[in-house]
């Protein structure tokens, strides 16, 4: 039997319901019973992380920690949070929550480093997750050096990622390959999906256009590390 797992999601909801998809892709069971107990909060009432780290919104840790010790009196064994930026108040959350919580963050940079060893990658995410460092604050252990576009391609992903959370998948690929074009310009070709939205935003294009990048889904990676310790492995 395996060990509940808690979803601590709503940010946004397709990255959480993308999320749901992969566990039960990497769990490979073959009958119901063999899949992961898994509880959901979609709480969409947590205020925006990057808002709050750029100054201009409302502190959402009180929601997250609210909606962990939910999931926690619910019976989860195991948090995970599918939100890249929310790993900011990782730390803060975890103190306030005394139930086992996987990092996505350091679960990507200890991938990236059993893969590839010492190297730097560039890194796709919301301008909050830059601002709060977070992946450089997770990462730097496994000597991952960080490599993050200029401020008008950033401006560019966190519209990209609010559109995907609007429901609008219409973007323009060009400038994508534009963006990975200049990682690769600077030896670059490792790039970090540093939103669970851009999962699928990628997962939804043509492959063949990018076969010179090596993407890491932040998504499936905490995907398949939570069948793994939910499975006991």
């Amino acid at each position: 039997m395996s060990k509940i797992v808690g979803i601590l999601g709503g940010m946004g909801p397709q990255a959480t319901c993308d999320l749901f998809s992969k566990i039960i892709s990497y769990t490979n069971a073959k009958n119901d019973q063999e899949n992961i107990h898994l509880l959901i909060d979609n709480n969409v009432e947590i205020p925006d992380r990057t808002s709050y780290i750029l100054g201009k919104g409302e502190n959402p840790l009180v929601y997250m920690i609210e909606t962990a010790v939910k999931l926690k009196n619910a019976g989860a064994q195991i948090i995970i949070m599918p939100c890249n930026t929310a790993h900011y108040f990782y730390d803060k959350l975890t103190e306030a929550v005394e139930v086992p919580f996987i990092n996505m963050i350091e679960e990507v940079g200890k991938y990236i480093y059993e893969s590839y060893g010492k190297c730097k990658v560039g890194l796709l995410a919301t301008t909050g997750t830059y601002k709060g460092k977070v992946y450089e604050t997770y990462c730097g252990k496994y000597n991952i050096e960080i490599i993050s576009p200029d401020n008008d391609d950033k401006n560019y992903i966190l519209d990209l990622i609010y559109r995907v959370k609007a429901g609008d998948m219409n973007f323009d690929v060009h400038k994508i390959i534009e963006i990975l074009n200049k990682f690769k310009n600077d030896a670059v070709n490792t790039i970090i999906l540093g939103c669970t939205e851009l999962p699928i935003v990628f997962d939804s294009l043509d492959k063949s256009q990018f076969k010179d990048f090596n993407f890491i889904s932040s998504t499936d990676i905490l995907a398949e590390r939570t069948v793994d310790i939910a499975k006991g492995n």
